[in-house]
């Protein structure tokens, strides 16, 4: 069972820095594997299992391009070209720092030993980006600047793993001298009765097997792979994948291992199963397992076919965490605010899931403070926390803890996941069938929200769109995802931008990801909306208020 850890004794998960920076990137060795037999080790594509090509080994901070048009530049329109803050290389130094958050959290193998990483709340990677962020909203001049502290609420925990290994069991019925083979892209997604021991059992493919077939198919007592392939750009077409697995569970299954069909062989930290074992499988691991499973079964040998996982995980509670909050007040309103959040923490390095949010909270906090630039109505920025953490919700916690700001609110505006380039699969280039990927010049789709539908404000993204480029393609919707779930209880019109692309939640989220022209985009839209809002009446943005401030 998973054991739970206070606040008095969380730090004490950092160990000695397992990877060095060098030339901008993080190489990371594995320790364990140093130490292992060099069987274990074996990547080569000589080895027998069946003849088929071993995959390999996972890289961190990777995504394989073979294809990369420039992104294309900002818009700039005329008289706005001397905001320099709103600059795309200006923000990019932004993402940069937040991004190196993140790879410090693997080098101290802040949870468990480094094989999850990324700006956490209730860690110090979380509390060192929430820190930058206030550090920054100072260094803008802006007077009204606060760390608000708040703990974790009573009751809640933090799953996390801390330690774990997916191992395919050589076995001479695969070639002589066949070896074990780690899937070093194995990310466990929950524990069931696994946490703190070990498994071995035979495998079972079911692909993507309807209810139908699977009543055709024994999978009592084995580890159970089923493929995800994720379709267009965005990863939520993965969630049909959680049902899937509880029922593949409900039907005997001791674990599940999910295969993201997507180039690479990343880590990928979503899709839940109910409870039960449960893993993720990166693309390359998982051809190597298909392929496997098709010699084998050629073979007459598919039944000696094991694998061997274990996992070791913890539940966090006592936790704190903190918002940065800064306010510039406005001119003639200063009693009405407009609220520009975006949450800070992330899953691996998080460039676009949130830095390039953050990036941009930063530099519209920077332009909204120089000389000339005050606002009618006084304006809010968050750096928030707990977006990934249970019982630390940042926006829950910043309305509770500003009363005055939660009942003077005109509009929250939610900034998450901007500025990541559009990318697809490439064709299959490799004897495998490994597939990389391809970048084009624009910006992943940016799905659009305002909760009120109010004709003013979707009269004014039209108008934003138009006026710098930004990729939106959502029509008309009330959408208030992530945190702006949470501002919906101020009762005033929420307005999120939001994307949903492959690199959600994967270690393939890098910098690389993200479109510097993209986040100048987003940056300067958010200038001009912001703007735009400061002077109209209450009744615009909100119509059915009947307010005629």
């Amino acid at each position: 069972m998973d054991s739970t850890r206070s606040l008095s004794t969380r730090f004490a998960l950092a160990r000695a820095t397992l990877c060095a920076l060098a030339m901008g990137m993080v190489a990371c060795s594995d320790t364990r594997a140093a130490e292992a037999p060099a069987a274990d080790q074996a990547r080569s594509a000589d080895e027998p299992w069946f003849g088929v090509m071993l995959p390999p080994g996972f890289e961190p901070h990777a995504l394989h391009v073979i294809s990369n048009r420039p992104a294309a530049p900002a818009v700039v329109p005329e008289g706005e070209s001397q905001y320099r803050e709103l600059a795309g290389d200006a923000i990019q130094a932004h993402l940069e720092t937040i991004v190196g958050f993140s790879r410090e959290s693997e080098e101290t193998a802040e949870v468990g030993e480094g094989q999850i990483w990324g700006r956490v709340t209730g860690f110090p990677s979380g509390a060192k980006t929430i820190e930058w962020a206030v550090s920054e909203f100072r260094a803008a001049g802006i007077a009204d600047v606060e760390l608000q502290q708040f703990d974790q609420n009573e009751g809640a925990s933090i799953w996390l793993p801390l330690s774990w290994e997916v191992r395919l069991l050589g076995d001479p019925a695969f070639g002589e001298g066949s070896a074990n083979v780690v899937l070093e892209s194995a990310m466990p997604l929950s524990a069931g009765d696994l946490s703190g021991g070990s498994l071995t059992a035979p495998l079972v493919y079911v692909g993507t097997a309807t209810s139908a077939e699977l009543a055709r198919i024994d999978v009592r007592g084995k580890v159970a792979i089923q493929k995800a392939i994720p379709q267009g750009h965005t990863v939520f077409m993965r969630s049909p994948v959680g049902p899937r697995a509880q029922d593949l569970l409900d039907r005997g299954a001791v674990a599940v291992l999910t295969i993201i069909d997507l180039p690479g062989n990343m880590r990928a930290r979503d899709i839940g199963c109910g409870g039960g074992t449960c893993f993720n499988i990166g693309g390359r691991d998982g051809r190597f397992i298909e392929s496997v499973m098709d010699a084998a079964a050629a073979a007459g040998t598919t039944a000696d076919i094991r694998v061997e996982m274990r996992l070791e995980s913890e539940r966090f509670s006592g936790l704190s965490a903190a918002n940065g909050v800064a306010i510039l007040p406005g001119t003639s309103r200063s009693d009405e605010y407009v609220v520009l959040n975006a949450h800070a923490d992330a899953w691996f390095d998080g460039a676009g899931d949130n830095g390039d949010g953050l990036a941009v909270l930063v530099a519209l906090a920077r332009h909204f403070s120089t000389p000339g630039m005050r606002q009618e109505r006084s304006i809010v920025f968050v750096a928030s926390a707990g977006h990934h953490s249970s019982g630390l919700s940042g926006p829950g916690n910043f309305v509770a803890m500003n009363p005055e700001i939660a009942e003077g609110a005109v509009l929250v505006v939610n900034l998450e996941h901007t500025a990541q380039r559009n990318i697809a699969p490439a064709r299959s280039l490799h004897e495998d069938g490994y597939r990389e990927w391809t970048m084009d010049s624009h910006e992943a789709p940016i799905v659009a929200g305002i909760t009120n539908l109010a004709p003013y404000l979707e009269g004014l993204v039209e108008r934003g769109i138009e006026r710098y480029g930004t990729n939106f393609v959502s029509g008309p919707n009330t959408m208030a995802s992530g945190e702006g779930g949470t501002y919906r209880r101020l009762g005033v019109p929420v307005f999120t931008t939001m994307q949903g692309p492959p690199m959600y939640h994967t270690t393939g989220e890098v910098l690389e990801m993200v479109s510097t022209p993209g986040m100048e985009r987003m940056a300067r839209f958010m200038a001009f909306f912001v703007k735009e809002v400061s002077g109209v009446l209450v009744a615009q943005l909100n119509p059915t208020s009947g307010e005629q401030r």
